[in-house]
C-alpha cells in the first residue's frame, strides 16, 4: 500500500510573513495591555487567544494519504477522512485542495480538504493525489459497470 506523508510549516517556510504576523500581534497585545488597565493577566490572554487560533501557521502540521484515507494532524487536534469521499482534487499555490464535487462550489472550501505544500514537494504532492484519485475514480467506474452472473 503506498503512502505519502509530509510536514508543512508556514512560519518557518515563510519568515517575511511571520515577521510581519508577530509584529502585528504585539501591537495587539499592546494595545490589550494598555487599554486594559495595564492587565499583566488579559495582555497573556490575548497572546494566547492569538497563538492557538493561528497555529496551523506557527507550528508544524503533518499530513498522510495513502489508497484508504487523509489525515490531517495539527498541533491541537486532527482530521482524518476515507480518500473515497473526494472527487476531485485542484492544485493551487500553496496546496491542493480536495473537494467532494467534481464541478466548483462554494461548498468545497468548507466540506473539502487543504493539503498545504511542504518545502519543495509540490510536484510530487500533485503526482501522488491524482494517481491516487484517477485510480480510486477508475476502480468506482469498473465496479459500476460489472454486472454480476445472477442478475441476467
Amino acid at each position: 500500500m503506498e503512502s505519502l506523508t509530509w510536514k508543512s510549516h508556514p512560519a518557518r517556510e515563510r519568515p517575511l510573513a511571520t515577521a510581519f504576523v508577530v509584529i502585528f500581534i504585539a501591537i495587539i497585545i499592546s494595545m490589550v495591555y494598555y487599554a486594559m488597565g495595564r492587565s499583566i493577566f488579559m495582555m497573556a490572554l490575548a497572546g494566547l487567544i492569538f497563538t492557538v487560533s493561528l497555529s496551523t501557521f506557527f507550528f508544524p502540521t503533518t499530513y498522510t494519504i495513502d489508497e484508504q484515507k487523509v489525515v490531517i494532524k495539527y498541533t491541537f487536534s486532527a482530521k482524518e477522512r476515507n480518500l473515497s469521499a473526494f472527487r476531485k482534487a485542484s492544485p493551487e499555490t500553496r496546496g491542493i485542495l480536495l473537494s467532494p464535487y467534481l464541478s466548483p462550489t462554494r461548498l468545497e472550501n468548507f466540506r473539502g480538504f487543504y493539503l498545504r505544500y511542504g518545502k519543495d514537494n509540490k510536484a510530487e504532492v500533485d503526482s501522488f493525489v491524482t494517481k491516487l484519485l484517477n485510480r480510486q475514480s477508475e476502480q468506482s467506474r469498473l465496479e459500476s459497470t460489472e454486472v454480476s452472473p445472477d442478475a441476467v
